[in-house]
């Protein structure tokens, strides 16, 4: 499984496992992972790549500000 896909996956998992979190991340999140997919289908790995270690780095930092631990 190539890292793209494996970060999807994990982008995935944070979202079922959060819920819905702004709309205006949710929406965000869903055009990146959009984005990374068409790279992939493209066989572009390393635009998917890029997209999806954005997508998973923003996700832990609203976790982290969420949880109150900035």
């Amino acid at each position: 499984m190539s890292l793209a896909v494996t970060n999807l996956q994990k982008i995935d998992d944070y979202l079922a496992a959060v819920g819905s979190s702004s709309e205006g991340l949710d929406k965000a999140v869903t055009e990146h992972v959009d984005k990374a997919k068409e790279a992939l289908a493209r066989g572009d790995e390393k635009e998917a790549i890029a997209i999806t270690a954005k997508v998973l780095e923003r996700l832990e930092k609203a976790q982290r500000s969420s949880s109150g631990a900035a």
